[in-house]
């Protein structure tokens, strides 16, 4: 147990510092990705304030889904740092990643046109969570939007888990079809 005591107490002696520095770093990256996905989703979906609510559900989805994938990253980033803070060396485990990234995108393509495909819908305002629609011989309200997929409910409570990939034809029901005049 003395020893255990001795190896912390050292370990704070030597890098408190820079662990301060880490922690820090993290809640400030998490609070600028907040402020940055927040200015950034009113910028880019500032112009379609004719229908607000749903402005606001696709503002929540495609924050949510930034949100997220920037949360990853600075967990990454954070994890990095720590390890090279107790002395790891960090280069082999970048490198190991990249090529694994590699091979990754090679043997996930669908995937990858999962994501795009689900990146598009997002930023076309196809359909947002809590609409109505018809994608292939499902319909029913969106639950859910992910990056890889789509969870729709029907009306019997069915629920249905679309790959974004798969998508070809959506019908929004609840949106409206007449022109503005």
């Amino acid at each position: 147990m003395r020893d255990i005591q001795s190896f912390i107490f050292n370990l704070i002696k030597i890098h408190g510092a820079d662990v301060v520095w880490i922690i820090a770093l993290f809640f400030l990256g998490r609070i600028i990705l907040r402020k940055i996905v927040k200015r950034a989703i009113k910028i880019s979906l500032g112009g379609e304030q004719e229908n607000q609510g749903q402005f606001k559900k696709r503002a929540k989805t495609l924050s949510s889904i930034l949100i997220a994938t920037g949360n990853v990253i600075i967990y990454i980033i954070i994890l990095l740092m720590t390890l090279n803070l107790f002395g790891i060396n960090i280069a082999p485990i970048l490198a190991g990643a990249g090529i694994i990234g590699l091979a990754i995108g090679f043997g996930a393509q669908s995937l990858v046109k999962d994501f795009v495909s689900g990146l598009f819908i997002l930023l076309e305002n196809q359909y947002s969570v809590g609409d109505k629609v018809g994608i292939g011989n499902f319909e029913g309200e969106v639950l859910k939007i992910t990056m890889r997929s789509t969870i729709l409910r029907d009306e019997e409570g069915k629920t249905f888990y679309i790959s974004n990939g798969l998508i070809k034809d959506v019908t929004n029901l609840s949106q409206s079809s007449r022109p503005k005049e």
